[in-house]
């Protein structure tokens, strides 16, 4: 083999895009939250009061709570503690006690997607899916210009 370096640049180059691949899928995969919820929302933060459980056939989603205004009132302080399961919690570990951050309906509080958790304990911790699509890009980009300059 004349050039084993250029082997090694696609293979590094391969890995590279394959990775931006991935976490790319996974950041647009997070942001369809949002489009559930139907409207950007109000950031907030809450906290994880219960977890998910399962009482015989019955799956009880996780539950969150958080303060916001009362319903119908959007531009009342955030003085009403709400208690409710998220509308994406198949997207996040939510277990009792982690802190996440959440954006809710401001025509109805009751109606909340997580964005991310805040804890840093291991199997808790995700990120924010605009930081995920970012970085997705970005390694997509570096495989494609490792690739190409392999070649130059």
């Amino acid at each position: 083999m004349e050039q084993p370096w250029l082997t090694f640049a696609l293979i590094f180059a391969a890995f590279w895009f394959g990775m931006g691949v991935h976490v790319t899928r996974l950041a647009l995969r997070a942001r369809r939250a949002v489009r559930r919820l139907g409207v950007r929302g109000v950031r907030t933060n809450g906290e994880v009061v219960r977890g998910p459980r399962q009482e015989g056939t019955t799956v009880h989603q996780p539950e969150i709570r958080y303060q916001a205004p009362p319903i119908d009132q959007p531009g009342a302080p955030a003085t009403q503690t709400y208690r409710r399961a998220p509308l994406n919690p198949e997207q996040h570990p939510l277990k009792p006690g982690v802190p996440v951050t959440l954006r809710y309906d401001p025509r109805d509080p009751r109606r909340a997607v997580v964005i991310h958790t805040n804890s840093g304990a291991p199997g808790t911790v995700s990120y924010s899916a605009t930081a995920g699509l970012i970085w997705g890009v970005s390694f997509l980009l570096f495989g494609l210009g490792i690739g190409a300059l392999s070649f130059l």
